[in-house]
């Protein structure tokens, strides 16, 4: 089974590529979502670290938290200290299942997949690029991201580049023009390029 790392910076359109790997039948594990899992798991921690004001009602206040943590990058690191070491370890835990499962690959849609070190778990690695202004277009309608917070942002992805990735063998990069027809034939020319054996589900 192929382990494939999926990444790029904020709204690159990754969610769209790993979308169609799932149609194909491709375990997918979107580490956003278990760095979710991993900021409920570690509230305590959290609270500790940044205050009680990022935790509302019991919960994590994911936009407080990232307000505190991309204007500052120290208290990013710190943050990352304590939620990565949880999710690379479900990360490596969903290879094994996947294995297990016989899956024919399994994408990591991680933004932050270099930093993290999961593409040392990969094969292979899409790095998903598409222009800053359509980028930033996309943040303000799906999170209502101010022009400030979409540059605060940036620079705190300032690692998630090519160039960061350079010595990673089976790295290519892909162009995300906005067209899901585009994305399915690319994703479907990667696949029988790497020799993916691979069928539409349903």
């Amino acid at each position: 089974m192929l382990v494939i790392g999926l990444t790029g910076r904020a709204c690159a359109g990754k969610n769209q590529y790993a979308s169609v790997f799932a149609e194909f039948g491709c375990a997918v594990v979107d580490v956003d979502l278990l760095g979710h899992q991993a900021l409920e798991e570690s509230k305590q921690a959290l609270v500790r670290e940044f205050g009680a004001k990022v935790v509302e009602s019991g919960e994590v206040n994911r936009r407080v938290l990232g307000s505190l943590v991309f204007s500052d990058p120290a208290k990013l690191r710190s943050l990352e200290r304590i939620t990565h070491p949880v999710m690379v370890q479900a990360c490596k835990a969903r290879i094994e299942e996947a294995r297990t499962e016989g899956a024919p690959a399994l994408v990591l849609n991680a933004a932050l997949l270099a930093r993290m070190g999961l593409d040392a778990l990969c094969d292979q690695v899409l790095f998903i690029k598409a222009p800053l202004l359509v980028r930033y277009r996309r943040c303000a309608f799906r999170e209502g991201l101010t022009l400030r917070r979409f540059l605060l942002r940036e620079r705190a992805q300032k690692d998630i580049s090519i160039k960061t990735l350079g010595r990673k063998a089976g790295l290519q990069v892909l162009h995300n023009t906005g067209s899901k027809a585009l994305i399915h034939r690319q994703v479907t020319t990667y696949c029988a390029t790497i020799g993916i054996s691979i069928s539409p589900n349903g």
